[in-house]
């Protein structure tokens, strides 16, 4: 019986997990937006993570929620140390010159 819940519990949660690791960055990019105070690529992170299904779940949570402590802090301080902030600050650079790129070569003035 012990195993047949086992099972059961592993086959439900197994099936409602279909996010990957590159729509959690999308989290990551947002809450570092977010922490920038940049509300258009913040709120765009967030439309797009939302469309993937994963904007609001824990894992995202806490992607944001990471992504927000390392904008902030660059935002106070300018000044990075660790590793892992300065790759958030690339991912985030990333998306924005590709949205900042789509965006220039759609518009025609």
């Amino acid at each position: 019986m012990k195993n047949l819940f086992l099972l059961l519990f592993l086959a439900v949660f197994s099936s409602t997990v279909t996010a990957n690791e590159e729509d959690y960055k999308l989290c990551t990019i947002g809450g570092y937006f977010s922490g920038t105070n940049d509300k258009f690529l913040s709120g765009l992170a967030a439309h797009i993570a939302e469309k993937k299904h994963v904007f609001g779940d824990p894992i995202c949570d806490a992607a944001w929620a990471n992504g927000y402590r390392v904008g902030e802090k660059l935002t106070k301080t300018g000044k990075i140390k660790d590793p892992s902030e300065r790759e958030i600050i690339q991912q985030a650079t990333a998306f924005s010159s590709k949205i900042y790129e789509t965006i220039s070569s759609r518009i025609k003035f």
